[in-house]
């Protein structure tokens, strides 16, 4: 089943991505020369099903991607991904002697 990954990406007003090379404050305004600033931000899924709505805030792009992700179902636990339990299990001792 496939994981779900969410990627945020910003882009200038002209349409252009913003790429992360760019430098802005915390409040921001662009620190790169050349650099309009970030307008607006994209998350889109891999699953190539989903982007979300042009959004001013990272944050809330992030958020509707952190949504989008739990919506999706969840892969079922293999016998591999027990962890400490098959461990447990694969090194009990024989109390038989």
């Amino acid at each position: 089943m496939l994981r779900h990954s969410i990627t945020v990406t910003a882009y200038h007003a002209d349409g252009t991505i913003c790429p992360s090379a760019h430098r802005h404050t915390a409040g921001g305004t662009p620190l790169t020369e050349g650099c309009t600033g970030r307008e607006r931000f994209i998350a889109t899924c891999n699953c190539k099903k989903w982007t979300s709505s042009p959004s001013s805030p990272k944050s809330y792009a992030a958020e509707q991607g952190k949504r989008h992700r739990a919506d999706q179902p969840q892969p079922k636990p293999t016998t591999a991904s027990k962890g400490p339990a098959a461990l447990r299990e694969l090194l009990q001792l024989d109390a038989e002697d």
